[in-house]
């Protein structure tokens, strides 16, 4: 690819150049030329990064992308070669697409080598405010570049250099550019430098979110084909690491708008690209080439292809391990020194290559490894030193300086090389063996023999047994191989202490079973030894299967006491048993290489714990350590080697696969053959995250209470949309209909999810009792469905609601209480996913005459209670949840009363405001309380009961109307009596009158109600039967207090001059009264003493309080002459 690299001439010595393509930086707004395509290299690691680019564009939401990897990687020609394979030059597409070599069926050829166009947007990073960057290259490319004549005039006003004016002319040139069948793609390169600008003045990244997020509602609502694509260097958060946690928090989040896409070329591909770099005149000769056979040889242990080792002669004069290791070396940052292969390649610092060309003679010489530790020592060491590696960079030139001392030129170049093949060449599996050094100095092992005894004498290199390589030295006086070799001795014979030093293993992933199906499974691995089948099968079982994993491989090892025979046969016998996971068996016959690295582990360990000495001695410490880490990683790729290398065994068959994840997702596919087909990586999973659980709770209850609604009545786009649109709408569950929006079972071309759901119908029509949730989630986990925890709750509520009129759900409370559901409130949501064990389900059949009865009733409520507005869900629910709504918005009155002669009334209204259970309420409840079953009967009865029940509180305010009126008409003087009436009286007794000054303040339409109330102190329709009691003695007493204080107004308008008294006596049902009109003096002496002598003898005869009163009252009667009335009457 081309690379970023310092801009030079041409350098052309000794017949060797630099292709002047790799001289210079790539600029993703050039031109594309035809010389460009021709040189440019379209390795693996390029071609998978765009297939998944357009992978995530095609099947999720995803429509922002970052690209993360080290300076000088060739993003930036990737992008540039994007751009040739969408560009309108139809030559210069030809040229790409033939370089590319896509398959026609991969998703990069769907998406962009089909039939839709792409208008590009290039914009260069630079270390200021992206905003006006943005603003000034959209409208720039689309002067320029608009795709026909005539620029809309959506896309002619000035963009405003604010985060919202870009987001708007974007969605508008978007939408327009969907109109012509162009996709919009926007390149932006050296983004991280947008992003250090942001660091260094503390600003947000608003820009960026808000740009992924418009992009993926505008995929969403098919209004367009928007992707961007950012090119970093590292990831984004790191670009904050000097600023706050909270910062760096939300730097996090808007990565997590992106997709973010590591950027890092193999070694095969790095010794590709230095070869296409380097021009030479002369053929590579055979010694050139033989030299490179025997070290890529070396590196991987086994026989290198022959256009490994071409290529790696093709990198001459470059020493075969200078090119292998400058693939690591390119990775390594030294602090803010970013350099790249080719900047090492074009650079004529001292010890550079370039510098080479010049002085040397390099169709003869080669540039060595010692040569690349001079120039890094020269030109790099600062940078070196403050650098992840910087402390082994120092023991290393320590060590080099001991070498130097030996003034042997050999002996230095031995340790430069041991040196630069230890901080480099781990990750190529490339270690200072005699070999390497013998060929790293092109020598013979005899002339290197000597020298490294001298170098291991002076304890500046030691040989590392494990490793069967050198490595330089720090000194130590303890003989580690001598204590490792007798611990050996004493634990070779206990399987368990050496197996327990296996690593934990990763799990294999099912990645062709997760991409057919939407399901990630996994399978963890363990290894146990085969004594007896029993105890292995105790052993299996008792393994810590996670509840997360599919099933799991076990590799089986040999015991020492059982011949190859031996194990075969309890191999064999263990492969019938059945598991309740799908268990994968496995061995192999080079399992003793990974359990001689654990018994060497074993000793080490071991080692450590018991020899007090080794933590006194740094050297001795450092060197078990070492050696521990070595053994771990020698046993961890044993391992996994033998694992992926071992005969797997399935339900006593060979399973085939040319990896474990093939094996795995065949498993997968035989073992979870029903499960439906869902993509939707937040909710098919067995753990949510935070936001699918919040985002699945309120699906669940948009599921329940907006199923009538377009989009479960869901506007702009809420974490649960993705859910709906990708596990509902995607597969028809949720439609419009003649009914309008509505739940609708899924069709049987769904296949997988018919399946589902007609097995649900079925599971819960066998049980005649309420079924736990859990236990319809633990049979749907399992084979064969294994679906996942977090997608059974959408799919449950699902099923409900497309089957509620045949579906009962019932919550249980902590006391361990039953009811019925009929709110699904997010507390009952949330149970679904949270708390499972609180739910059951329950199938209620409905047929024959209880059709009938619910069709009947469906009709009856529409007229009654809903002006005959139709019931779209004729569920018992939803038929009467009408009247037990109208049951609970009734006057407390009618609640609470009692008081009703036909007592059904009371029966139907406490089913009606307890019932938990619909279904029982309309087939047994109301049938039991109307005395009949037929359905016709069955509306009459009920809505004579109902009537009764409606009409008692307006009966309750029309009886104390009657009662009123009725105290007034007793009196023979009151011929009749209305509210006109009595406000008139009302009036003229005015306001020291309670029951006046409330007559007063009322008016005709609701006096009664607001009369019954003031006496009771309670609003009336608030009332209970103890309210209504005293209620009616208030009332009764204040009406004829007023009819008395009417007639006291009547009698001083008559008699104004005179002393009125006016007694009323009631005894029993008698009541008595008299008035009389005396006029008395204002002064009267007599009266005065009589009334004292009248005193005295009642004190004096000691009579009790009541009796004096009986004596007065007997006085009373005999002056005024009282005479009984007739009943219920009393004089005015």
């Amino acid at each position: 690819m081309l690379q970023k690299g310092r801009l030079m001439d041409l350098f052309s010595h000794s017949g060797f150049s630099i292709n002047r393509h790799f001289q210079r930086s790539i600029r993703i707004d050039n031109d594309i030329s035809k010389e460009f395509l021709e040189h440019f290299i379209f390795h693996d690691t390029g071609k998978k990064v765009l297939n998944q680019i357009a992978n995530s564009f095609i099947n999720t939401n995803q429509s922002g992308f970052t690209l993360t990897g080290p300076y000088g990687t060739g993003k930036s020609s990737l992008a540039l070669f994007l751009q040739a394979l969408v560009n309108d030059n139809a030559k210069i597409k030809k040229l790409a697409i033939n370089k590319s070599k896509f398959n026609s069926k991969s998703h990069f050829a769907k998406l962009f080598l089909s039939k839709n166009k792409w208008f590009v947007l290039k914009i260069i990073g630079s270390k200021s405010d992206p905003i006006q960057a943005f603003a000034e290259n959209i409208s720039q490319n689309i002067k320029q570049n608009w795709i026909s004549k005539g620029i809309p005039s959506s896309l002619k006003t000035k963009i405003k250099p604010t985060v919202a004016g870009i987001v708007k002319s974007l969605t508008n040139l978007t939408q327009e550019l969907n109109k012509k069948n162009y996709g919009l793609l926007i390149v932006v390169d050296e983004m991280g430098k947008y992003l250090e600008h942001a660091s260094s003045v503390g600003s947000d990244l608003n820009l960026f979110q808000e740009i992924a997020e418009n992009f993926s509602n505008l995929k969403l609502k098919k209004q367009g084909l928007p992707i961007f694509i950012g090119i970093l260097h590292q990831p984004m958060e790191e670009y904050a690491s000097n600023l706050g946690r909270s910062v760096q928090e939300d730097w996090q989040k808007v990565q997590g708008r992106f997709e973010d896409i590591p950027f890092s070329i193999n070694s095969e591909e790095t010794i590709n690209l230095i070869a296409k770099a380097i021009n030479r005149k002369n053929k590579i000769n055979a010694k050139i080439k033989n030299l490179s056979s025997v070290v890529a040889k070396l590196m991987n242990g086994s026989k290198p292809s022959s256009s490994l080792i071409n290529t790696i002669s093709q990198c001459h004069p470059l020493h075969p391990l200078v090119a292998l290791l400058l693939s690591p070396l390119s990775k390594q940052r030294f602090g803010q020194n970013e350099r790249s292969i080719f900047t090492f390649l074009n650079s004529g610092e001292p010890n550079g290559f370039l510098h080479f060309l010049k002085n040397s003679n390099a169709k003869k010489e080669l540039y060595t490894v010692d040569k690349l530790f001079d120039y890094l020592q020269v030109n790099l060491e600062p940078s070196i030193l403050v650098s992840n590696i910087g402390h082994a960079w120092s023991e290393a030139t320590q060590a080099i300086r001991r070498a130097e001392v030996t003034d042997d030129e050999k002996s230095i170049k031995i340790a430069k090389i041991i040196a630069l093949v230890d901080l480099f060449g781990k990750n190529l599996s490339l270690f200072s063996s005699k070999e390497i050094l013998m060929h790293a100095l092109n020598q013979e092992k005899t002339n290197i023999k000597n020298t490294l005894s001298l170098l291991e004498d002076k304890k500046i290199i030691i040989y590392r047994n494990f490793k069967k390589a050198y490595s330089l030295f720090s000194g130590s006086d303890i003989d580690l191989d001598q204590v490792v070799e007798l611990n050996k001795s004493k634990i070779s014979g206990d399987t368990e202490i050496i197996l327990s030093q296996l690593p934990t293993l990763q799990p294999v992933i099912t990645k062709r079973h997760f991409h057919e199906t939407g399901t990630l499974r996994i399978y963890q691995k363990f290894c146990i030894p085969l004594n007896n089948v029993k105890k292995s099968v105790d052993q299996i079982m008792s393994l810590e299967i996670a509840k997360v994993s599919a099933g799991a491989f076990i590799f089986l090892v040999q015991s020492k006491e059982d011949t190859k025979k031996e194990f075969k046969e309890k191999f064999n016998e263990l492969a019938k048993i059945k598991f309740p996971k799908p268990i994968i068996l496995g061995c192999s016959e080079n399992y003793k290489e990974f359990f001689n690295y654990a018994l060497e582990l074993a000793a080490l360990k071991r080692a450590k714990s018991t020899i007090a000495a080794i933590e006194s001695d740094p050297v001795a410490k450092k060197e078990l350590n070492a050696r521990m880490t070595a053994y771990q990683n020698l046993l961890f790729n044993s391992l996994t080697q033998n694992f992926e290398k071992a005969d797997w065994i399935f339900n006593n068959n060979k399973v085939k696969g040319d990896n474990l994840s093939i094996i795995a997702s065949n498993v997968s596919d035989e073992m979870f053959h029903l499960a439906p087909i869902i993509h939707n990586e937040l909710v098919n999973r067995d753990r949510l995250s935070t936001n699918a659980t919040q985002g699945t709770t309120s699906l669940i209850s948009r599921i329940f209470n907006h199923a009538d609604k377009e989009n479960l009545g869901m506007e702009g786009h809420p974490a649960e949309f993705g859910l709906y649109l990708s596990v509902i709408k995607k597969h028809h569950l949720h439609k419009k209909t003649i009914n309008g929006f509505e739940f609708s079972a899924p069709q049987k071309k769904e296949g997988k999810l018919f399946n589902f759901y007609e097995t649900f119908n079925k599971i819960i029509k066998e049980k005649k009792n309420p079924i736990p949730l859990t236990e319809i989630y633990n049979f749907f986990s399992k084979p064969p469905y294994g679906i996942k925890s977090g997608l059974l709750p959408l799919l449950t509520a699902t099923f409900f609601k497309i089957n509620e009129g045949s579906l009962a759900f019932y919550n249980v409370d902590d006391s361990g209480r039953e009811s019925l559901i009929t709110e699904y409130d997010l507390r009952i949501c949330e149970k679904f996913v949270h708390i499972p064990e609180d739910l059951k389900i329950m199938y209620v059949r409905i047929e024959g005459e209880k059709q009938k009865i619910l069709d009947d009733f469906k009709g009856y409520v529409e007229k009654r209670f809903l002006n005959n507005k139709a019931i779209k869900n004729p569920t018992p629910l939803y038929v009467l949840k009408p009247i037990v709504l109208k049951t609970y918005n009734l006057p407390t009155f009618a609640r609470k009363t009692r008081q009703f002669k036909d007592k059904r009334v009371l029966m139907l209204r406490d089913e009606l405001l307890s019932t938990q259970n619909p279904h029982e309420l309309l087939y047994k409840k109301i049938p039991e309380i109307c005395g009949t079953e037929d359905s016709n009967q069955l509306i009459k009865e009920f809505d004579k009961i109902w009537l009764q029940l409606d009409q008692v509180f307006e009966d309750m305010v029309d009886q104390f109307k009657q009662m009123i009126l009725k105290v007034f008409r007793a009196d023979p003087n009151i011929s009749d009596m209305d509210f006109a009436t009595i406000k008139e009286w009302a009036k003229k007794i005015g306001p020291k009158d309670p029951f006046s000054a409330k007559i007063n303040e009322l008016k005709e339409n609701d006096w009664i109600q607001q009369v019954i109330s003031f006496a009771a102190s309670k609003p009336c329709n608030e009332w209970n039967d103890q309210d209504f009691n005293e209620a009616t003695l208030k009332i009764e007493e204040m009406v004829r207090h007023f009819i008395m204080s009417y007639r006291l107004y009547t009698l001083r308008e008559k008699h104004s001059d005179t002393k009125i008294i006016d007694i009323a006596i009631f005894d029993g049902q008698k009541p008595e009264r008299s008035s009389k009109f005396y006029k008395f003096k204002t002064d009267n002496s007599s009266v005065e003493k009589v009334t004292e002598d009248v005193m005295k003898l009642l004190e004096d005869k000691k009579l009790s309080e009541s009796e004096k009163g009986e004596v007065v009252l007997k006085v009373l009667k005999k002056i005024m002459s009282f005479k009984a009335q007739p009943k219920g009457k009393i004089i005015a």
